[in-house]
């Protein structure tokens, strides 16, 4: 975060907080003189006439607000009491009661008045403490909810060995980069050129990438960067982790400028008509760790900012070439082998003698518009073939796979984190899958021992040269890798031997390129065995345990050739149904906070839970000086971290999962607000009231919209209660009614064919097919993956998530909605209920009448009274953890 932001961001706070405070006195005189002088009357008329005087004469600093839910004055209720009100001086018919009434909304009315300015002051006192410098914090309060001595004690334990492991990392990293991974390069193309010779096909589409990949080099040495491509690279950019938050700010102020935008695209294709003499500043380049949610500490090179879109750049480029190019193998089906063995000839003509299905001129069925099989394909080639490049200039935006990142304002393809959750939805869905047909389900999961550290040098420019890298390219590749690094302040920068730098798209190329052999050797060696490889996570699972057995020997072979090593404390296998091969590794599947059982269901890993509780316990207390830096911090571990790594709920996993979830989130919970019976509302409500004097907060505050002047806690239970109502109960089942549905159809189309009424009795081709009788169920149902509609869909349905559970809106409640001014923010778009997310339905539903009932309607306060503008911008900027 720069300065110059955070003290815009404190004067802009400051100047309207001194207006919001003597707009405060002024009400709260203008109040007081009111009630006065109606307690001083006892004509009802008078008294009414009194309060609604003070109310229209009353002008908030929102007059251009045309909202009936800002401004007391301009309220269409006062207009309706003003007429009535004459009426009553006249009309014996309005009595006591009416005038009663009218008085009590009218005294409520100011007290709501003076609860707003209450609000937004304390809002205003929480932005304050937000962009006020923490040694500034220190020491105003306790810690509200400081365990008893025995966690205490735990918990500061935690906080020295976690930062002593910070000290050991970075040791460990400097003595490590500087050690050359030696492989033999010899040895490695030996191995690639058997692999790529399997069949004349594969040798041939080899020649095809390796011409591809020159050509490519030879043209891209001649191309010029254009303006476009530089607003692409620099949103794509923006979404990586390597830049610190004061240079994204300047690439986001390069975006506003054309004229800037052209000078730098002009230095950019000054480096690359030059790239021969490229080279990494002569001082070296500094290294910073960062420390990351799941507990790592990554090393990032601080690169000047031209340097890091130049090479940015490039790296995109090759991606997209080298993704293009190995898509073609994939997409081969003389080379890439199905996961699937094709339907034999003659059982494809034995289906359209007896069921009566189509095939072409060539032999061989149509493919069904939808199947298992191809549903498995599509998600194969579209989210985990090279998953971690881009596919063009426009999808180079998205988040790391060490991101913390969910969102890219860039054109949309699934993060990260979405492939993640499509990858145990697909393990799942399969193990149910494979145990209805074949009763057994093997899976192995296994990931590398510090990838992209220890990437062996000579294996990667061996793999690119086997490619079609050469010449000018190839000595970039070897200067890009061998960077000068500064690990010792005040002494010369030390050559990296070994790794490639964080965060990089040519990393990223590199790494894929290499790992692209791993994904075709256990294709082609395990007879077209899918691996499901995200980055350097590696799953791969069948109801054939040899095959497994098969793909994981080959994966140790290529490991061993390259210079790769499997990390033994996340490398492990299971079986569901059958005793675990002998040849797989043994070790426990785990995923996130998951454990993968031999029962083939998800548990939660407790052991792994407790270690995080501490880790957040730290880092909440690290920030605990400032309320809404406090939220921040909670918002993404509890409602963002803890919540995907226990698995979205899907249909796959079953009601058992989404229970099992919340336990666990209420254990959580339970453990870091023991004083105050786990909840995190009557935590902040503590901490509120000591330092603010501010009590009988509503619920509702605490998760209200930031722009409506509320906390904007994220509530973790609300997303799981939303898709709880409508899961099913035993996901295990899932097949049951489409096999019943199997053998209903199979009676039927026998039934026809035994007493004549098929319409395909005794089909040319074969007439003695027609004395064997009908077909058995066995060979009716051997193609359900291949060819059944009915079963694709119940297997998608799988992968998908329940119907939400919607909420409904009171009168109260609509009418509250239509007062909301536009300036409130998205909460609301349109002012519309069914336009609102699900989440905010239940929020509003659940909250909405104790917000009324306190503040007269939704807002809390009054748009324009404070910088939430900035605040959003501020929530944007990169968050960087307590190392």
């Amino acid at each position: 975060m720069s300065s110059a932001f955070t003290e815009t961001l404190h004067a802009i706070t400051s100047t309207k907080l001194e207006v919001l405070s003597q707009q405060h006195a002024d009400f709260t005189s203008h109040r007081e003189r009111v009630l006065s002088s109606v307690a001083a009357t006892t004509d009802p008329c008078e008294r009414v006439r009194l309060l609604l005087d003070a109310l229209k004469s009353w002008r908030t600093s929102d007059n251009s607000t045309e909202s009936g839910g800002t401004s007391p004055s301009k309220s269409p209720y006062l207009t309706n009491i003003e007429y009535f009100l004459k009426q009553a001086e006249n009309d014996p018919g309005i009595g006591g009661s009416s005038l009663s009434e009218w008085e009590r909304k009218l005294t409520k009315s100011l007290e709501t008045e003076s609860v707003k300015f209450e609000y937004a002051e304390l809002f205003g006192k929480l932005l304050t403490e937000w962009v006020g410098s923490p040694s500034n914090q220190e020491g105003r309060s306790k810690k509200v909810d400081e365990p008893d001595s025995e966690v205490s004690s735990s918990s500061k334990k935690f906080e020295k060995v976690g930062r002593k492991t910070l000290h050991e990392e970075r040791a460990k990293f400097e003595a490590y980069v500087v050690t050359p991974n030696e492989t033999d390069p010899v040895s490695i193309e030996a191995y690639l050129e058997e692999l790529f010779s399997l069949s004349k096909e594969a040798k041939n589409q080899l020649e095809l990438v390796r011409k591809r990949i020159a050509t490519f080099g030879e043209w891209f040495l001649r191309s010029k960067f254009t303006v476009e491509e530089l607003e692409w690279t620099i949103k794509s950019l923006l979404s990586k982790d390597l830049l610190s938050n004061q240079k994204r700010s300047t690439l986001k102020e390069f975006m506003l400028n054309k004229v800037v935008l052209k000078e730098v695209a002009d230095v950019l294709n000054m480096h690359l008509s030059s790239l021969a003499s490229w080279s990494w500043p002569a001082g070296g380049v500094t290294i910073e760790m960062r420390r990351y949610l799941n507990g790592k500490y990554r090393n990032f090179m601080e690169e000047e900012l031209l340097q890091a879109i130049f090479l940015h750049y490039l790296g995109t480029k090759w991606s997209i070439e080298f993704k293009g190019a190995f898509r073609q193998i994939i997409i081969n089906p003389r080379v890439w082998k199905p996961s699937s063995t094709p339907i034999p000839k003659v059982d494809l003509e034995r289906r359209v003698f007896f069921l009566g299905e189509v095939i072409d001129d060539s032999g061989w069925s149509p493919p069904v518009p939808q199947t298992i099989v191809t549903s498995r394909k599509t998600v194969q080639q579209e989210q985990f073939f090279m998953g971690q490049l881009p596919d063009s200039m426009e999808t180079s935006g998205n988040p790391t796979y060490d991101s913390d990142v969910v969102n890219s304002d860039t054109i949309p393809k699934p993060t990260p984190m979405t492939v993640k959750q499509t990858m145990l939805r697909i393990m799942a869905t399969e193990c149910i899958l494979n145990n209805t047909l074949y009763g057994s389900f093997t899976v192995l999961g296994s990931d590398l021992f510090s990838f992209g550290s220890s990437l062996s040098h000579s294996s990667l420019i061996t793999v690119l040269k086997f490619f079609g890298i050469s010449g000018t390219w190839l000595r970039f590749f070897e200067k890009f890798l061998a960077s000068p690094l500064k690990l010792i302040m005040d002494e010369p920068p030390q050559m990296r031997r070994r790794g490639v730098p964080m965060a990089h798209s040519l990393s990223d190329c590199l790494g894929e390129v290499l790992l692209f052999c791993m994904d075709y050797a256990v294709n082609q060696r395990a007879n077209g065995l899918f691996l499901y490889r995200q980055f350097d996570d590696l799953w791969l699972w069948d109801s054939d345990p040899e095959r497994c057995a098969t793909a994981w020997k080959e994966m140790q072979k290529f490991a061993r050739i390259l210079g790769l090593e499997f990390n033994s404390h996340k490398t492990g296998s299971a079986s569901v149904g059958r005793p675990l091969h002998p040849d797989l590794p043994r070790g426990p599947i785990k995923h996130g906070f998951l454990k993968f059982e031999p029962s083939g269901n998800f548990v939660i890993d407790q052991e792994q839970i407790e270690t995080h509780i501490a880790e957040l316990r730290y880092q909440l207390q690290a920030c605990n000086s400032s309320v809404l830096a406090w939220v921040q911090v909670y918002n993404k571990y509890v409602s963002s971290y803890f919540t995907t790594n226990f698995g979205t709920p899907a249909n796959c996993y079953g009601k058992k999962h989404i229970d099992m979830v919340l336990k666990a989130l209420r254990e959580i919970h339970r453990q870091l607000f023991p004083l105050h019976n786990g909840s995190v509302t009557a935590y902040l409500a503590a901490i509120i009231k000591e330092r603010f004097s501010v009590n009988d907060i509503p619920d509702g505050w605490y998760y209200w919209p930031l722009s409506m002047g509320g906390l904007e806690v994220k509530n973790p239970f609300i997303p799981l209660y939303i898709m709880r109502e409508h899961i099913n109960d035993d996901p295990a089942n899932a097949f049951s009614k489409v096999i019943e549905k199997d053998e209903e159809t199979y009676a039927r189309c026998k039934e026809s064919w035994e007493d004549g009424t098929s319409a395909v009795l005794g089909g040319p081709a074969h007439p003695t097919w027609a004395n064997e009788g009908f077909i058995s169920f066995e060979e009716f149902t051997r193609y359900r993956q291949e060819k059944s509609g009915d079963w694709a869909n119940v297997y998608q349905n799988l992968l998908g998530e329940p119907f939400d559970c919607r909420v409904e809106t009171t009168t109260e409640i609509e009418a509250a909605l239509k007062r909301v001014s536009n300036e409130a923010g998205g909460l609301v778009p349109k002012l519309n209920w069914n336009e609102m997310t699900v989440y905010w339905q239940w929020v509003v539903a659940c909250f909405g009448e104790g917000m009324i009932a306190k503040w007269g309607g939704l807002e809390v306060v009054r748009p324009g009274s404070l910088p939430v503008g900035m605040v959003e911008a501020w929530k944007s900027k990169r968050m960087r953890w307590d190392p």
